[in-house]
Parts: C-alpha cells; structure tokens; sequence
C-alpha cells in the first residue's frame, strides 16, 4: 500500500509539476496530454492537485496567449477539468466552477463549434450535481434556441422537455405558435438614427445579427412566423443609411428579414407589447439619401394625422402598452427584478484592496431580495444568481419577459480619483424629443408638420412616461439611503438623483434605477462596501424607498 502510494506521488510530480521556464513556454497540446494521462488514471484523480495544477496552467496559458486560436478549446479544457474534480470531490463550489467556465465558453466563443457542448454541459452540471433545475432550463434552452442546426439540439428539447418550467419561462412550443405572423412593416428615418418596426399578431422569438464589411447587413430570424401577404419581399428604402429590407423564408422553422445597409454604427433591438412588435434602431453617418426628408412608411390608411386622432386609435387594452405597475390595492407591486452589476469575465470596478465589483453586487443583490421578500409580500427575482456574464440587453429583456413592476441595478462606483465617495441613484432620460412630446401633450388635436415624425412622438410620449415613474423611484431610493445609512456611518455624502444613458436601464418597460451604493475606488468605502452589515443596512434602506415610492403610487391613484 506504502509502494503504491509512493509511485502515485512520483508519477503526479513527474507529470504535473515543471520548471518555470518549461511553463513559461510549453503550448496548449502539452497541458492536453497531461490532461488526458490524468483522467486514464484512477489513482492521479484522487489527489485535488493534479486537477488544480492543470487548471492553473490553462489559466497561465490565458494569460500568455489571450489572442490565442485554441482560446475557446483551452476555456473548455479548463471547465472539464473542474468538471473531473467535481466527480472526484463531490463539491459543489467544484461543480459551480465548472458550470461558470462552460458558460464562459458560450458567452466568449458563441460561434465557435464548442458553445452548445459547453452549454449541453452546464445544464447537466446544474441538473444532476447542484440540482438547480432553473439553471438547467436556461441553458438547455439557449442550445434549442441559439444551436438549432448543432449536434447537441436533439438532446437538449428532450431533457428540457422533462424539466420543470420555472415560473416565468415558457416552452419554445407554447410561446411561439405555428400562426405568428408580421402584419405590418413600417420604417422612417430621423436626423439620428433609422427606426424599422415590424407589427406582428402574437409573440414570436427571434435572434439578431450583425454582418460586418463594407456592406453590412443586419438580420432577424423569427421562429415559426410568416410574412403576412401584405408584406412585400423588398422594401427599398434609400435614406441613405438603410438601402432596403427584404424579408424571405429562410429555412422550415425560420422567416428572415435582412436590413441591407450602406453603413453602421451601433443598433439596439427590442420588443414591446400589446400589440407585439419589434423595434430596430439603427444609427450611424448617412451617405447622400435618394430619400432625404424623414419620413414615415407603410401607415394604416384613413387614418387621422392629428395627435387627438392616433390617440384615438390605440387599442383599447386592459394594460399599458408601457408596463408601469397597475395601482390596484389588492395588487399593488407584485413583482420586482434585482439586477446584480456585472459578473462573469465583467468584473465592474476592482477596488484598492482588489475587492471586485461584481461579487459585492451579488451579495448585495441577494440580500435586498431577501429583504424586498419579506418587507413587501412580493415575488423577487435576480437577473444572476451567481457569478456569470450576462449582456447588458439581456437584464431588462428578462424584466420585460417576466412582467415585471420594478427593475433595480445595483452597482459599486469608481473614479480615478480616491478621494471620490458618496450615493447616488440614475434613471435613464432619452432626452432626444423632450420638446416634441411636451408640445404634443401640450397641444393634443393639432396637426403635427411632419408625419415622419409622428410615431417617434407616440413612443417618446409613453417612454417619458415610464421615464417620469423612474424618476420618482430614483428619488424616493436615493432619500432612504441616505437617511437610513446617516446614523451608522459618518461622511455618508448624498450625491443626489441623476439622468443618464445607461444600457442597462435602455428598453426596460418598467420603472428603473441604478443604484450606485458607494464608491469602490475609495478605500474607506471599499471596506464598507464588502462589509456584510453595510449590505444589510444598503438593502434595507433601498426596500424603505421602494415602500414610500409604492405608497406614493397609491396616493396618485386614489386621486
């Protein structure tokens, strides 16, 4: 037994530890083999340092080699290799580890053959080691609906379809019927930007993406739709940043409507309902336009040009096309999203004593939705639960989905200089037709002078208004804070509410804030900040504010 165990000692340290000027230079194929001797060894899998020693390679090799060819195969070794240790372990911080890492490879690579393995395995991970059937879904659904043509499709609708739903989520079945369908199609272009919408008769998923070069083309695919037959193939355009818009089957399962452009900038897509649509904005320098007046496209006939008119052409419907919470006193909010900063590969702020952004949010987050729970009697949930990269749309497009009343981020704030500190709370403000709504509200059953701007007005009339709920959430929050965090704690600096142009907030459908809690880059706060007490008393102060702003909503309504 001595023996045996003197020769697997021998054999790991022949094997797993090296000079440093052999790391320094030794490739990906190298650490492969070792990888591979260790996982046909029963007996080096029992020692947690042979796996941890291949990891911390692949994790120099990164570090060495960040343009690297094999990046997302050298990402996915590392995840296998937590994976090995979790079976070898039975920890579970080893299998979160390799479920972070898998999740990693699809956020980093998504094109690359590995993402739906990398996926696939997450959600096994989830399921059958740390039994979070939540996680399972979601990633066993971004292979059904991100890798329809991969080889681990087939596999992933059978184990998603034997999972729970978690509440809020929906079968790709049942949330995309076989009858969706685009009825409309309608585009203008403004001095800024070019929007394109596309009225449809139920919810559809959909997926964007963007082709670069010297003619870049913008697509979206929708699941199970059809062009209604008002829909022409071609839509030529010709305003000088969009040349035209064609739409066309693209496969059985897919329609796809191409937006061909002269150049780009940046786009942001979304959706609103009640009715569906989708919303394409799409900025960037215009050539010499064929078309060179804005102009609005592809309006329902007979139709009213006078404000007093569109509005009167709203469909009457039981809730808002904005989601602003409904005041109801048996209801009241019922739902609340906590967005915790950052995360993944996104570490946000490090702060001087390397405390990152990311993991305060997380605490943070967890504990004002445990607070939020308990004080309000509402449903709470986190945009991430743990440590994961999420795309800043993605946050409120989960808001959006779930139906949610409120929308809370969370962050820790930074300045170059160290002295910097204080709270403060932002909303997002567009800011771009102040002027044009406020005439609009203003003079309700003039004619507007321009039609092409007539449907940015309406939009920029319900975005205010979510844009003014925000403001009063942000104000109310920002208060609470600073009252409540006063008595504990000196040089508490109230740095007021503020307007900005976050992404974070931009296409939420509810009242939204940023909550900046305290300034990471200075030390003092720092501390504070990775303090499990001034998480607390944080958390507690922001459900104090979201009470006041809840009670204000009710006064407003009993008016």
């Amino acid at each position: 037994m001595i023996t045996r165990l003197f020769i697997c000692l021998f054999l790991s340290c022949f094997l797993f530890s090296a000079p440093v000027a052999q790391a320094a230079s030794e490739t990906y194929q190298q650490i492969r083999a070792d990888y591979q001797k260790l996982v046909k060894s029963s007996q080096l899998q029992r020692q947690r340092m042979n796996w941890e020693k291949i990891a911390r390679r692949l994790d120099r090799f990164e570090k060495r080699n960040p343009t690297s060819i094999n990046g997302d195969k050298v990402l996915f070794l590392k995840a296998k290799t937590w994976h090995g240790l979790s079976y070898a372990s039975g920890l579970a911080t080893d299998s979160r580890k390799a479920r972070n890492a898998y999740l990693e490879v699809a956020d980093r690579f998504s094109s690359s053959n590995l993402a739906d393995d990398a996926l696939f395995r997450a959600a096994e991970l989830s399921e059958d080691l740390l039994s979070d059937f939540s996680s399972a879904y979601d990633a066993y659904r971004r292979v059904v609906e991100d890798y329809p043509t991969g080889d681990m499709f087939t596999r992933a609708k059978k184990r998603l379809e034997g999972l729970p739903v978690p509440k809020g989520a929906e079968l790709i079945s049942k949330v995309h019927g076989e009858n969706s369908r685009i009825d409309n199609l309608r585009y203008w272009s403004s001095p800024d930007y070019t929007r394109v919408v596309l009225d449809l008769n139920d919810k559809v998923q959909y997926k964007e993406n963007l082709l670069k070069g010297k003619k870049p083309r913008l697509y979206i695919d929708l699941w199970k739709t059809e062009a209604g037959r008002d829909i022409d193939s071609q839509v030529v355009v010709e305003d000088g940043l969009l040349q035209q818009i064609r739409t066309s089957r693209y496969d059985k399962e897919r329609l796809r409507v191409v937006l061909d452009l002269y150049q780009i900038q940046e786009y942001k897509i979304f959706a609103l309902n009640d009715p569906f649509r989708i919303v394409i904005d799409v900025k960037g320098e215009r050539i010499a336009a064929k078309n060179p007046e804005p102009e609005l496209r592809s309006l329902p006939k007979h139709r009213d040009d006078s404000i007093s008119g569109i509005l009167d052409q709203i469909p009457k419907i039981k809730t808002a096309p904005l989601h602003v919470p409904q005041h109801q006193t048996d209801e009241g909010i019922r739902l609340i999203v906590v967005d915790a900063g950052h995360g993944g590969k996104d570490p946000g702020a490090v702060g001087p004593n390397k405390i990152l952004e990311k993991n305060v949010t997380l605490q943070m987050a967890r504990t004002l939705a445990e607070q939020l729970r308990k004080e309000l009697k509402c449903e709470v949930r986190l945009t991430r639960s743990d440590d994961r990269y999420l795309k800043l749309r993605d946050r409120t497009a989960y808001a959006n989905k779930v139906g949610a009343d409120l929308f809370i981020s969370l962050h820790a704030n930074a300045s170059t200089s160290r002295k910097a500190y204080g709270l403060e709370t932002y909303f997002l403000n567009l800011a771009k037709n102040n002027q044009a709504a406020a005439v609009a509200a203003r003079e309700n059953g003039t004619s507007l002078e321009e039609v092409g701007h007539l449907e940015a007005i309406l939009f920029d009339l319900m975005a205010n208004a979510k844009i003014n709920e925000s403001s009063r959430l942000a104000s109310e929050v920002q208060q609470a804070m600073v009252k409540g965090l006063k008595p504990f704690y000196s040089n508490i600096k109230d740095l007021g509410v503020r307007q900005g142009p976050f992404h974070v907030l931009l296409g939420a459908t509810m009242p939204s804030v940023l909550v900046e809690t305290a300034f990471i880059s200075n030390t003092r706060e720092e501390k504070r900040l990775n303090s499990r007490t001034y998480q607390q008393r944080v958390a507690g102060a922001i459900v104090h504010g979201v009470k006041n702003y809840a009670a204000t909503l009710e006064q407003v309504a009993r008016q």
